[in-house]
């Protein structure tokens, strides 16, 4: 019989990984402006070693040569010896606002209301999960992902292909755990999770009524009753009875924190022409001016300092740099995708909505040599404002249909088109999506019946016998 051995083998293997630092510069790139400043203050809570204003004095590092090499040591918290360097072009650079501007922006900032976002009520509740701290990162950049009716808007598949050593299981867990969290049904990816998620939460994940939404959503959508009574072989009184229950289930768990909380619209960019070239300007006005404290360097120079202060203060000043850093590079990454939408979409700042090319995000990550998941988050609740309105980044990102002719018309050109011709036809002889196909090929748009059906249902524009005014 054959001898078995049992040892101990030793291999190198390479792994990447989301470190706390990539979970932070992630939830800042996606954060809104006023998340953004949220964020910004609950980290100087935390860390003393980051100031709002300037020092009044320049910022030197002349370590002894002790402390020198114990920096060399601590490489995961950065290169302090470069931070006088930094520090000082970062001051260089920030744009000098006046007293009148400052206090303006002060009074309007201090006179939102501080109303707790759907957002903030789920972190509160990730915190009583217990979580580990790496699945707590993860759930805090799914949960910056769910929009304002508690739907999980994220590529998944991107992130798992970026990051191989987090499984999809891993994610679904998570994402599991995010979707008990109150209101019942967030963090689902459609309807029809949405709604099984309520279901189940009553008792009721093998009932008729989950049956109905798992197998004839549409139908049931388009009020077509009887082809769900025939499917599911049941009297058509009994599928009004389990549409009325469906009907008491909500469609957008998150609206109720949405609908009270005033939007304050703050845009990231200004689109001005300036000698005949359109030019994107950055606006800095919400960004606070954050420096390192020149206390605790002062302190970290001192040979009196014991060395567990010191190794506290170059932790707190490390996680400062980045913080700052974070922010620098999300105002970067912010403006050259921008920039990048300016080029391709000059039409629509000459002539409106006509002018909107087809744009996808794959695109300008290609430009940028990015992945598509960071142009997501930056775009995510971000604003321009142009001569034509304030609008938010993912207006401009629109999928295109093919004319006879090879060119792309933006779904976007083609909606407003379709609205238009709904709004100038006879009340009582309203067009049919047939009708509304042959008037937009005379306007040069040619484009099938069934997908004039499918944006008219997009633009909520009832069919021709709902509009039909006697």
């Amino acid at each position: 019989m054959a001898e078995q051995y049992l040892g101990q083998v030793q291999e190198q293997r390479m792994e990447q990984s989301l470190t706390p630092q990539m979970l932070q510069s992630l939830r800042i790139l996606q954060a809104p402006i006023l998340d953004l400043q949220a964020m910004i203050g609950e980290e100087m809570d935390q860390n003393p070693t980051l100031e709002r204003e300037a020092p009044e004095v320049e910022q030197t590092t002349d370590f002894d040569e002790a402390a020198r090499e114990e920096l060399r040591e601590k490489r995961e918290i950065g290169e302090l010896t470069e931070l006088a360097d930094w520090d000082e072009d970062f001051r260089r650079n920030r744009e000098v606002r006046s007293q009148v501007d400052e206090e303006h922006y002060q009074f309007m900032m201090d006179s939102i209301e501080k109303n707790q976002s759907l957002q903030e009520y789920l972190l509160e509740q990730l915190a009583l999960a217990g979580l580990s701290d790496r699945e707590r990162g993860i759930a805090e950049v799914l949960i910056g992902s769910i929009d304002d009716d508690g739907y999980l808007h994220l590529d998944l598949d991107g992130i798992i292909g970026a990051t191989p050593e987090f499984p999809e299981e891993l994610f679904e867990r998570i994402i599991g755990v995010i979707q008990g969290f109150d209101p019942v049904g967030v963090g689902a990816r459609d309807l029809k999770e949405c709604l099984l998620l309520q279901l189940r939460h009553q008792g009721k994940s093998d009932s008729l009524e989950a049956d109905l939404v798992r197998e004839h959503l549409d139908k049931l959508g388009a009020h077509q009753y009887e082809q769900i009574a025939r499917a599911m072989r049941l009297p058509i009184e009994k599928i009004n009875e389990l549409a009325a229950s469906i009907a008491k289930l909500d469609p957008k768990p998150g609206r109720n924190f949405s609908d009270e909380r005033t939007e304050y619209i703050i845009p990231e960019v200004t689109v001005e022409k300036k000698n005949e070239v359109w030019t994107v300007v950055q606006n800095r006005s919400p960004y606070p001016r954050l420096f390192i404290s020149r206390k605790y360097l002062e302190l970290l120079k001192d040979k009196n300092t014991s060395a567990e202060t010191r190794k506290y203060i170059r932790e707190k000043i490390a996680k400062s740099k980045l913080f700052i850093r974070s922010i620098e590079q999300r105002q970067n990454t912010i403006y050259r995708i921008a920039c990048e939408i300016v080029r391709v979409q000059e039409d629509f700042l000459e002539e409106g909505v006509s002018g909107l090319k087809p744009l996808t995000m794959k695109k300008i990550a290609d430009l940028l040599e990015v992945h598509e998941t960071t142009i997501s988050r930056a775009c995510n609740g971000k604003y321009m404002a142009t001569p034509q309105g304030i609008f938010e980044f993912k207006y401009f990102f629109t999928t295109g249909v093919a004319q006879a002719d090879g060119s792309l018309i933006s779904n976007a050109v083609i909606k407003s088109a379709l609205a238009s011709i709904v709004r100038t036809e006879s009340r009582r002889r309203p067009l049919s999506d047939q009708r509304i196909a042959e008037e937009l090929a005379a306007q040069g748009i040619h484009i099938a019946r069934r997908t004039v059906a499918k944006y008219r249902e997009q633009l909520k524009i009832l069919p021709a016998r709902l509009r039909r005014q006697t």
